[in-house]
């Protein structure tokens, strides 16, 4: 046993067994020392561990000598754990423990009869290495569960452990596993009662929850040890399946069909975005309008810029009117790779609507949280519904593009809703603006600018889209740590919203012989959205951007100004920053706004010079009265200005 089983037996955490270890040494009943070791694993002997819980009592388990038959001991191999589910698998089939069936033949004999076409158990049974104390083992653990299902779940959980296992590598986290059935259950309750089709055909248990109380289980034949063990999960779950064939593509299935894909499957661990893409293109050509899909995949399929064959794949199954809603996951949903986002796409029937008509429904929640995704249920199932269920719904995350925007463009395919700081919706005519300004400027600082009324509408587009479209490049904040480098003109910005005379600076040279480092240019807008977002114009550059920190550069032609950038981001107040929106700016404006915000931002700095020298001047007076080394006497009786 390992540490880890050690704390599950006796249902403490981890760390716990570390301290019993070590307070044990000196007692008279010592921990027990390790037998063996797997890698930087120690391994224990099961009965040491709990004769040594029994005569300490430690832990919370009273039952643990029954309960450590669950564990079958030092991190078995694929193939012994395969044969512990066929065994397990058989036991729930035959009702009993194994060791009545009779001698192994027998037990093979029996396998024979249950799986005569070698489907899902006869094959690991035949093959395994010493079969009996296998037999065993799979009755003690059944035992120690009480059941074969929660003796299985067992099974699997070691099975997961293993990072190298194809099981491992696509295994769902625990909140994408609560998740993707708390969508998928209303969606096929849309359908009544359909049945419920695994194209992967290696889903497994989610597969069996999604198809519980359906009128059918549907999964694609595939002979990989993925598929054979969903299938021995579909028997011990107690529910009837159909095979279906999948041919050279072009199976079917007719009917009331919901189909859940998560990919990539088990079966074809590091099948690529275009294999995945096929697969959902097999899918599309059989959907009727009884039928819909549910798919999970890696945001690099679904939603993110793709290029070339895999771009022009995607764009036909959008311009053939699949694809009813796309979603952006936050990361996290997949075990062995917890920072990939994840996509998540709804499809139907396709939309018969022409391509300049149609609406997609998409949603960017990258920034969100797996666990905290409320409403997202209600929008799938209104956009499944169509106008329909639009014209009912208060959308909660989901928002209506032109599909039209989304094929011709190889960007995201969730380009975010533009949401304005509260008030921006009262807009002023352009009259009431003129007025406004000039009143405004008292000090006449816009005296040199005409300001004539307009009539047209503010136009806006996020961040992400903004770099999606070339108008931006980010610029990554440096992982730098400055300490040790010598004082020079290169500030270190790693908070926008300190004074420009508050940054740390260092040496350039020095600073170059310390890593590669690519330097601000004027006009960069650093900005921050944690804690609060935060952004600043960069107007000389030759500057270092530091984490959290990073740079958005306007580029050449772009229909942008950086100060307008930084106010934007200035007034915002969430950290979802690919989606702040900026107002573009037409060409003939631009020049002009560009020069008077830079005429206004010179002038502001001169006021700022001036403030920091009247509160200079205030305390240097106030300290010298103070300090009693001067006397301060006014030498006239009219008004004094300082």
């Amino acid at each position: 046993m390992t540490m880890r089983d050690i704390a599950e037996l006796a249902r403490v955490q981890r760390p716990v067994v570390t301290v019993w270890r070590r307070r044990s040494r000196e007692g008279g009943h010592p921990f027990p020392a390790p037998r063996d070791r797997q890698g930087t694993q120690e391994l224990f002997l099961r009965e040491e561990v709990v004769s040594w819980l029994e005569a300490t009592g430690r832990g919370n388990n009273p039952q643990a000598r029954i309960d450590a038959a669950a564990y079958p001991g030092p991190a078995p191999g694929p193939a012994q754990l395969a044969t512990l589910s066929a065994l397990i698998t058989l036991r729930q089939l035959y009702g009993g423990p194994l060791a009545e069936v009779g001698d192994p033949d027998d037990l093979l004999d029996f396998a024979e009869s249950n799986d005569p076409d070698d489907r899902c158990l006869f094959g690991e049974l035949e093959r395994a290495a010493d079969l009996p104390a296998l037999i065993r083992q799979a009755d003690e653990m059944v035992a120690a569960a009480w059941d074969a299902a929660s003796a299985h779940s067992r099974v699997l959980e070691l099975w997961l452990r293993n990072a190298a296992e194809p099981l491992a590598q696509v295994a769902l986290s625990d909140a994408a596993a609560r998740l993707l059935p708390e969508l998928f259950d209303p969606l096929a309750g849309e359908l009544g009662n359909p049945a419920v089709m695994d194209a992967t055909g290696c889903l497994g248990g989610l597969f069996v929850e999604a198809a519980a109380g359906r009128s059918q289980a549907l999964l694609m034949d595939g002979d990989s040890p993925a598929h054979r063990l969903a299938r021995r999960q579909l028997i011990l779950a107690g529910l009837p399946h159909r095979v279906v064939d999948p041919g050279d593509g072009d199976w079917s299935v007719a009917g009331s069909v919901a189909h859940l894909l998560v990919l990539p499957a088990a079966g074809a661990p590091a099948s690529t975005p275009l294999d995945h893409l096929d697969l959902l293109d097999e899918i599309a050509l059989q959907l009727g309008e009884q039928q819909l899909v549910l798919c999970l995949a890696p945001a690099a399929t679904l939603t993110d810029p793709l290029a070339g064959e895999v771009l022009a794949r995607r764009d036909q199954l959008l311009r053939d009117g699949f694809v009813r809603a796309i979603v952006r996951l936050p990361a996290g949903c997949r075990r062995a790779h917890p920072r990939e986002p994840s996509g998540l796409w709804l499809m139907g029937d396709a939309d018969p609507a022409p391509i300049a008509d149609r609406r997609t429904m998409v949603a960017d929640l990258s920034d969100g949280n797996l666990t905290r995704l409320g409403g997202l249920v209600d929008d799938l199932v209104a956009a499944w519904q169509g106008s329909e269920g639009a014209r009912r719904r208060a959308w909660a995350h989901l928002h209506a593009v032109p599909t039209r925007d989304l094929v011709s463009a190889s960007g995201s395919l969730v380009p975010s809703r533009i949401r304005l700081a509260a008030g921006a919706g009262a807009v002023a005519s352009g009259a009431d603006r003129v007025v406004r300004l000039r009143a405004a400027d008292s000090a006449g600082r816009l005296a040199g600018y005409g300001l004539d009324p307009a009539a047209g509408r503010a136009d806006f587009v996020t961040i992400g889209q903004a770099l999606g479209r070339g108008w931006l490049r980010l610029v990554a904040g440096r992982r730098l740590d400055p300490r040790g480098l010598p004082s020079g003109s290169v500030a270190v910005i790693d908070d926008p919203s300190q004074a420009p005379g508050d940054h740390r600076r260092v040496d350039r040279l020095s600073l170059l012989d310390r890593a590669e480092v690519d330097f601000t240019e004027p006009g960069d807008v650093v900005f921050t959205s944690r804690p609060r977002p935060s952004a600043t114009v960069d107007a000389e550059g030759g500057n270092l951007v530091a984490t959290p920190a990073r740079a958005l550069r306007v580029t050449d032609g772009a229909p942008l100004l950086p100060d307008a950038v930084a106010a934007r981001i200035n007034a915002q107040t969430s950290p979802a920053w690919r989606s702040w929106p900026l107002a573009t700016v037409p060409t003939p404006d631009r020049e002009a706004l560009g020069e008077a915000l830079a005429e206004l931002a010179a002038q502001r700095a001169t006021l700022v010079a001036e403030l920091a020298a009247l509160d200079a001047l205030t305390h240097d007076l106030t300290d010298a009265v103070e300090s009693r080394q001067l006397r301060l006497t006014k030498e006239n009786h009219g008004a004094t200005t300082l």
